[in-house]
């Protein structure tokens, strides 16, 4: 089959072939996929796909992430000339052009694109107008984008192999005043021996507030303050660089950034850190009394002098139990793969009906890990991992491979569990109560894994999987195994039949051990006759257990005739993974019914003191009942409620009629 070779491809693909990652993007600009950045590759079979169907599609260009910064001067009838405003500026302050890759814009303007190991937003600074500021979380359609109509994105001027670092005279410009921490403040946590215990707490604490404020898209500006008062009281354990830096992120990721603008953002952080280091927290063991562990010391010694009067125990001898004293455990926090999604060493289930593409996920996941890419939540995996995977039900030539290569897994860190060969040299499939040790030392002789992959994890189970403890017994050694090589496991699973509407985690299908042996359990589910998906985290050990993303499936066409699929992410979600998962599956007559009777009594109760705000109705019926808006709406409509406003620009609120109002 060929391809039809049009010119936002050769520039696509010619873009790729410098390491640069792209996306496409509609001829309005807007980006063709909603989590752009994360979507973006440089996969040049990825990008074929892409433009074959849509060649009048644009790659566009996630500048921040590549280090650059591009400004943007604008020539458009009726507004200010951006270019001869910039044109004057270089000459006012002496900077010089020479080597910047300039591109022209269809209407006239000019991109003019630098390198900078400093990270900027996309506020104009002090720029004149009619000049915009490309940076972190911005895009631009890249050089060699063609519209339909011919006029192109073209290189008037420098090239890609001959960037200049971003002059200081323009930086100057860029750069928002940064408020400065006060020596009183700086001085509140001088002097202080800190342990590795409060440096590992201090770490673990800042992780958890950006993951939680990368999630939020209300109340950002509230959590971003208490964020940096809390982090401001460990200033003596932590470098508040990095503090100030990640929070930073953070508010580009969550859109408070793009809203309200960096200088709002900026001192939001710095006046919560200063806040927070006038009351700097007391070392912890101040503040975490020592348990009396006096007896167990005495016990512990007394035993060993009996141990040393008696004689050695026969080895076979009857089992023994082992003791670890408190002072013995060396506490320390989790590792997180992705952060609050995937812990590193724990068991994770990835469960959901057919079709929602549960394979498909868990192949997305393993493209982030192998390439040290973006995970859904814009985050960053730290370093490039090894994947194993160990399928008993997908090809690993038509099925498995095809389906990494549409997500540009790097085929050198993933592998695939293809069976043992016994002592007699005949190949066995893999069993995981007899092999665990061998894996232990493939895997080590290919320098570890951060991910281990079991589709399905009832490949692992020995005996009956609705029973409990053949379940417990077989799922010990995964355990094990993901605790001694500090690697995460996903175990893919089903939901059971008929469980739509009930708690997320109670539908794994099986014994109730799969769920408690798991530390976290992610769901997926999807709409009926819909390409729409959701995924969402169910239960949780080790972080919150709200939130999740919208994602779709998309078929791709590879070479030689191969059709393989990849995940698509979009936006963040937020609520319970019960209330989400019942957005998008609706409800069976049977549940609907009860569920209707559960939303009305819910309304009689909530409305019986008088009108309540729709928003708060909706917010608590879902969160606190797992209620639907659809059932919201056809149990007010059961109960006669009608919708008014309290005032014109007031907002609505439900009142029950009279005639049925409590006397």
């Amino acid at each position: 089959m060929s391809l039809e070779v049009s010119p936002n491809l050769v520039a696509a693909l010619s873009l790729a072939s410098r390491g640069l990652h792209i996306f496409p993007c509609n001829p309005d600009k807007t980006p063709k996929v909603a989590a752009w950045e994360q979507n973006a590759t440089s996969n040049g079979l990825n990008i074929e796909v892409t433009w074959q169907s849509a060649p009048h599609l644009m790659p566009g260009l996630p500048v921040g992430a590549h280090g650059l910064v591009v400004i943007d001067a604008d020539r458009k009838p009726g507004r200010a000339d951006g270019v001869a405003a910039f044109d004057s500026l270089c000459v006012a302050h002496r900077i010089d052009l020479a080597g910047v890759l300039v591109v022209e814009t269809p209407s006239g303007g000019r991109h003019f694109y630098f390198r900078s190991e400093t990270a900027y937003s996309n506020s104009k600074g002090s720029l004149p107008d009619g000049i915009d500021v490309r940076g972190v979380g911005g895009y631009c359609i890249a050089p060699g984008a063609t519209l339909a109509d011919g006029r192109s994105y073209r290189i008037v001027a420098g090239s890609w192999d001959t960037l200049p670092a971003l002059p200081d005279a323009l930086a100057s410009l860029l750069r928002e005043k940064q408020p400065t921490m006060t020596p009183e403040s700086r001085d509140a946590s001088s002097g202080l021996v800190v342990t590795d215990r409060e440096r590992a707490f201090a770490k673990a604490a800042l992780a958890d507030e950006v993951s939680k404020l990368t999630a939020l898209r209300e109340g950002r500006n509230h959590a971003l303050n208490v964020a940096a008062h809390a982090l401001g009281t460990m200033a003596a354990w932590i470098d508040l660089d990095t503090v100030s830096k990640s929070l930073w992120e953070a508010s580009i990721a969550n859109g408070y950034v793009a809203k309200d603008g960096g200088k709002a953002a900026w001192q939001t952080i710095i006046s919560g850190i200063n806040a927070g280091m006038s009351k700097p927290r007391q070392p912890l063991a101040a503040t975490t009394p020592d348990i009396d562990i006096s007896a167990m010391t005495a016990n512990a010694v007394a035993s060993a002098k009996r141990k040393q009067n008696k004689p050695t125990v026969a080895l076979t001898s009857k089992r023994s139990v082992t003791l670890l004293q408190g002072s013995e455990i060396v506490e320390r926090p989790i590792e997180w793969l992705w952060d609050g999604y995937l812990p590193s060493g724990k068991l994770t289930l990835l469960a959901g009906a057919g079709g929602t593409g549960k394979s498909t996920i868990a192949f997305n996941l393993t493209a982030t890990i192998t390439n040290a890419g973006l995970w859904p939540d814009g985050s960053r995996c730290n370093t490039a991992g090894n994947v194993l995977i160990w399928s008993s039900e997908d090809d690993p030539a038509d099925t498995i491979k095809p389906r990494l290569m549409a997500v540009g897994a790097n085929e050198a860190r993933y592998g695939v569990i293809s069976g043992t060969i016994d002592e007699q040299g005949l190949r066995c499939p893999f069993d995981a109560a007899q092999d665990m040790d061998e894996l232990r030392i493939a895997i080590s002789r290919i320098g570890g894994i951060s991910l281990l992959i079991i589709d399905p994890i009832v490949t692992a189970v020995t005996g009956d999987m609705h029973k409990a403890n053949d379940v417990r017994r077989s799922l010990q050694p995964i355990v094990d195994f993901a605790a001694e090589m500090n690697c995460a496991v996903i175990g893919i699973t089903h939901f059971a039949k008929g469980t739509a509407g009930k708690n997320s985690s109670d539908r794994v299908i099986g014994s109730v051990a799969f769920r408690d042996f798991a530390r976290m359990v992610l769901v997926a589910a999807k709409e009926e006759e819909s390409d729409k998906r959701v995924f969402a985290r169910s239960k949780s050990n080790n972080s919150e257990d709200t939130g999740g993303f919208s994602y779709t499936i998309e078929a791709l066409l590879l070479h030689r005739g191969i059709v393989a699929t990849r995940v698509v992410w979009g936006e963040a979600l937020e609520g319970s993974s019960r209330s989400i998962l019942s957005e998008i599956e609706g409800e069976s007559a049977e549940a609907g019914t009860s569920k209707l009777a559960q939303a009305k009594a819910f309304l009689l109760e909530m409305l019986r003191n008088g009108p309540v705000a729709s928003k708060e109705l909706f917010e608590r019926a879902r969160e606190t009942q797992g209620i639907t808006s659809d059932t919201m709406r056809r149990a007010g409509k059961a109960l006669s409620i009608d919708p008014r406003k309290l005032a014109m620009n007031g907002g609505w609120v439900w009142e029950l009629p009279i005639s049925i109002k409590p006397r």
